[in-house]
């Protein structure tokens, strides 16, 4: 069965990447994601490696969710966070087609969770969330971009669903966890109704989407499917209504977000593994890690977490609490 593309998820791709009008104060900056290092569907290399994709195979073991440093009142005067108060602005990197947590809506601006904790970010630092500048990173040079030196780099954190593992604590810093969402499935609904697919064990042989840089693809080829890569999520159902692909496999949270645009594909699945997403920090910026947790356990205190869960998760995924917050000091 050959399915046509539903022209209100064309519009929504065509909008995250060619929109570049800001909110007051509020700039999206570089809204068109660089293009893709890959051929848009290709077969993903192995992740036998600690590279980007986070490989399980060699990666080092720790306690990715109890990794980051604890807040501490000194930090708000730390030379890192002093250089962005100097700056006069924080420039996020975030996803600018992620429905439900960081895209562009029909005006241009930026909205979703993780854009509500950015603004919370902007709010602490500046006493205002016109203080942030996004800007559209692929999920593949999230972590190259944050390496860069400090004159070179595009952005100061990342805030875009990013999975705390080790062999990425390896490469850049990462605060407290701010959400635990789990890897699932999108798949195609049958004529009756029901999915066309319910584990991931059924998809073994057949092209299973995530984006390039995901954590998502080491478990894909561990279920024996071929892992389909993609700079874009939005890509990702484009292949999948084509017939393309079978399954999208990425965190529950952006699956949630896709199936809101088309009613014929469904969530399935047991979480495949726990995704704890953080906020990326450039390696060694110590201060700014510890600021930004203080930033994290007042933003969960203060109900600011609830309010945003409620909004943009609530319908689709249930009620939630805030991850308590572990450190590793």
């Amino acid at each position: 069965m050959v399915r046509r593309r539903s022209a209100w998820l064309c519009a929504l791709a065509l909008a995250a990447v060619t929109a570049s009008a800001c909110s007051a104060g509020t700039d999206m900056v570089g809204a068109q994601p660089p293009a893709p290092t890959v051929g848009f569907g290709s077969v993903a290399p192995s992740t036998s490696s600690t590279g980007g994709s986070g490989g399980a195979s060699t990666a080092p073991t720790c306690d990715a969710t109890a990794s980051s440093l604890a807040p501490t009142a000194a930090a708000a005067n730390g030379p890192d966070v002093t250089a962005i108060k100097n700056q006069g602005y924080i420039r996020v990197g975030v996803s600018a087609d992620q429905y439900l947590t960081g895209y562009l809506n029909s005006a241009g601006h930026e909205e979703g969770f993780d854009i509500d904790l950015a603004d919370a970010l902007g709010q602490a630092l500046f006493g205002t969330p016109k203080k942030v500048q996004f800007v559209a990173l692929s999920t593949a040079d999230r972590i190259p971009d944050l390496r860069a030196s400090a004159a070179t780099r595009k952005v100061d954190v990342v805030i875009d669903t990013m999975t705390i593992n080790c062999a990425r604590l390896l490469q850049v810093g990462f605060s407290a966890v701010y959400y635990t969402a789990s890897q699932k499935l999108l798949v195609d609904k049958k004529p009756d109704g029901t999915p066309s697919y319910t584990s991931i064990a059924q998809l073994a042989g057949k092209k299973v989407c995530a984006q390039s840089g995901s954590t998502s693809i080491a478990a894909i080829q561990a279920a024996k499917a071929t892992a389909m890569e993609v700079t874009n999520v939005t890509d990702c159902l484009v292949l999948l209504q084509e017939n393309t692909v079978q399954a999208i496999s990425t965190d529950d949270t952006l699956l949630a977000g896709l199936a809101k645009q088309d009613p014929n594909v469904t969530v399935v699945g047991v979480g495949l593994e726990p995704e704890p997403y953080g906020i990326a920090v450039p390696p060694n910026e110590k201060d700014l890690e510890e600021y930004i947790n203080g930033v994290l356990a007042q933003y969960e205190s203060d109900g600011g977490w609830a309010a945003s869960y409620a909004k943009w998760f609530g319908p689709s995924l249930g009620p939630a609490q805030p991850p308590a917050a572990q450190y590793s000091d």
